[in-house]
């Protein structure tokens, strides 16, 4: 019951952000109700509801889970076309089946509807719902055409996040949800409209990127078949996405059309969903549920199930026994990056350099993009004394480090034993930059800004993150005064 009070505060949070910043976030950052929402502002008000959720919300940090929900993700984005946003997915990590999109380009997913899809083109229907959302500009048009809540509405949101974001009880959650209920309502028949658009936008970006439009409709009814199953307090799918009953039968007849016909469409492109769905559960759910899921399918011979119980034997440090099982996985599955690269990381624990060396590098020859098996191919080059050889492929892949910080952790200690200490120290403020530990940020920032000479670009990235550290910092001191 724990789990599940914590889902239901964390998911009342994010829906409270969705709503201000898709309904009252225009009038705190722009005067007056016929102004139009521009990119630029689009793009700050996301930036700082990002920050918000990052800081407070619960979100999946696994490399292999995130690559492949954002190589997902990244599939469908090549097919707009000429896009503004710099897209980017996120899981998070409640398993509350879920997904919303905020301004900005940013979108996220829940654990639990992942827990509960069947191929990876369920998975690309559901971030191509997302994205449509986003194509369509529904941020700027609900204010362009004067669907907005009032002063009275926009004060009770805004004051509800404000008491539930510091711990508030009973009284802050009533007052959340009657304004929920009240924006819901007043929202409902745009709403509506607005889901529909994003479904046709999405089903076509879905099949263009190669995956059945039926992925879309199977995935939403699976969503649909759930809802009695949720906590009445906890907006679930349905709550930010209405009209889904209707919408399931909508999707299904859109998907007979021949437009909506992709020859040769495939469920699982990419491959590998099953395994990372084994990844998430053998990581971030129950550790007994997801023994007994693991061990019933392991015994009908499912692939995925036996690489899930050697990952859950990895996730409690049980490296001797994980490894059997990530071996029979890997010779029932050779062609999976996503297997051996798990089955490194167990030789890495048990010291056993050699052979985690090889199977990485045969993982990369498989997927030379894996930003996963670089990080742990780099991890045994280090032990084994290839320092050079270890930077590289951590360098390759520094782009993956806000979602995945570990990868600054490592290239600031590295780069600290090679001597290259203001780089080291750049790599380790933005480490703890993203760990919200803004002391250490500060620290590591002001002594890479001393050191690193000839590079505007990182000098800018460091003045920045000094500034938003110290607002930060300061910001908790406030708090901690009036508390």
């Amino acid at each position: 019951m724990k789990e599940f009070d914590r889902s239901g505060r964390c998911v009342r949070f994010i829906f409270l952000i969705w709503l201000m910043v898709s309904f009252v976030g225009v009038n705190l950052f722009i005067p007056g109700p016929t102004v139009a929402l521009t990119l630029s502002d689009e793009k700050k008000i996301g930036k700082e509801a990002l920050d918000m959720i990052k800081e407070r919300i619960p979100l999946v940090e696994d490399g292999e889970v995130v690559s492949y929900v954002q190589a997902v993700g990244n599939r469908v984005v090549k097919q707009l076309g000429n896009t503004p946003y710099d897209y980017q997915f996120f899981v998070i990590n409640e398993s509350v089946p879920n997904a919303f999109a905020i301004p900005g380009g940013y979108i996220f997913i829940y654990r639990g509807l992942i827990e509960m899809m069947t191929s990876e083109g369920e998975l690309a229907g559901i971030l191509s719902h997302e994205l449509g959302h986003i194509q369509a500009h529904h941020y700027q048009r609900r204010m362009e055409e004067g669907h907005l809540l009032n002063l009275a509405t926009i004060a009770g949101v805004i004051a509800a996040v404000l008491v539930g974001a510091k711990g508030g009880g009973a009284g802050s959650q009533a007052l959340a949800m009657g304004t929920m209920a009240g924006a819901q309502t007043a929202q409902l028949k745009y709403s509506r409209e607005n889901e529909e658009e994003a479904d046709q936008l999405g089903l076509r970006y879905l099949c263009a990127a190669g995956y059945p439009a039926k992925d879309m409709a199977s995935v939403m009814q699976r969503l649909n078949q759930a809802q009695w199953m949720a906590n009445s307090s906890i907006p679930s799918y349905l709550l930010t996405h209405p009209a889904l009953n209707e919408r399931i039968q909508y999707l299904q007849d859109l998907a007979r059309k021949p437009e909506y016909q992709t020859k040769g469409a495939n469920s699982n492109i990419l491959g590998d969903f099953s395994i990372m769905q084994a990844s998430l559960v053998a990581e971030y759910s129950d550790p007994h549920a997801a023994e007994d899921r693991f061990q019933a399918g392991a015994r009908k011979g499912d692939v995925a199930a036996i690489y899930g119980l050697g990952r859950l034997y990895l996730r409690q440090g049980k490296s001797a026994e994980a490894l059997p099982y990530l071996q029979d996985a890997a010779r029932q599955d050779s062609g999976s990056p996503f297997v051996l690269s798990t089955l490194g990381s167990a030789y890495l624990n048990l010291g056993k350099l050699n052979e985690a060396q090889r199977v990485l590098q045969s993982a990369l020859l498989l997927d030379s993009s894996a930003p996963v098996v670089h990080y742990r191919l780099a991890l045994v080059l280090k032990e084994l004394g290839q320092k050079e050889e270890a930077l590289q492929h951590l360098q390759r892949i520094e782009e993956w480090a806000p979602a995945y910080p570990d990868i600054d952790n490592n290239l600031g200690i590295l780069l600290g034993q090679m001597n290259q200490m203001g780089l080291a120290h750049f790599h380790l403020g933005r480490y703890y930059f993203h760990r919200h530990n803004w002391d250490a940020a500060i620290f590591h920032y002001r002594k890479a800004k001393a050191l690193i000479i000839g590079s505007p670009q990182k000098m800018e990235e460091i003045d920045q993150g000094l500034r938003e550290a110290e607002k930060r910092l300061k910001a908790r001191g406030l708090q901690g005064m009036k508390r």
